[in-house]
């Protein structure tokens, strides 16, 4: 991976672990302590994403914070393996959870993780809430979406063509306790076009949650 800054890739470097599932060699970062969030990065980005918009350092000052090279996408270094469906995916990250002992934490999932975040809610596993951005396949997961109980955030970027913003409303009908936010002029990477509204979004999605 290229760095055009050297001081962030080696304070990544320094927070580097790795952990084996199934198999598996899974690397993931880790900084902080206390209450626990897990971001997931989307299938062309990797763990660094969260920490290149500052996300990453500023929940760690407050939190124990994980970010995870999920086993899909080109930019991903963990070993990769093909779903039969975006529920192996899903059970793949509660086996993450469970082996580093990761209990009840905040998800911050994009794209494909959202999806992924969205069917780990769906299936039952335990989460304090989450946050999800341009989350993948709305409309596959329809009706089990009401099995989602904890506090829901969904953004979408204005200008998503890969998951249309409408699929904000299927969230909306289905998740009793959720909010959706559409920021303009983003894409389908809206916290990447629009980080300082992203971030201000999440602390206070995240005070709302814990007040």
């Amino acid at each position: 991976m290229d760095y055009d800054n050297i001081e962030l890739f080696l304070n990544l470097a320094f927070m580097e672990h790795w952990t084996e599932i199934k198999g598996l060699k899974i690397r993931y970062l880790h900084k902080g302590e206390g209450v626990p969030f897990v971001l997931l990065h989307g299938f062309s980005f990797h763990a660094e994403t969260w920490a290149e918009i500052g996300l990453f350092d500023e929940l760690a000052l407050h939190c124990s914070v994980y970010s995870f090279d999920m086993p899909y996408g080109p930019k991903s270094v963990s070993d990769k393996f093909d779903a039969s469906g975006r529920d192996e995916y899903a059970e793949f990250l509660s086996e993450i959870l469970k082996r580093l002992k990761i209990n009840k934490p905040f998800l911050i999932g994009a794209s494909i993780s959202g999806e992924v975040a969205l069917r780990y809610l769906a299936m039952g596993n335990p989460a304090r809430a989450c946050i999800v951005a341009g989350p993948a396949n709305v409309k596959s997961l329809g009706s089990s979406l009401k099995k989602i109980t904890v506090p829901l955030l969904a953004l979408w970027g204005e200008n998503d063509s890969i998951s249309l913003p409408d699929n904000g409303r299927i969230i909306a009908d289905y998740v009793k306790n959720s909010e959706v936010y559409i920021l303009k002029g983003a894409g389908h990477a809206c916290y990447l076009d629009r980080p300082e509204e992203f971030k201000d979004l999440v602390r206070e999605f995240v005070k709302e949650v814990v007040s």
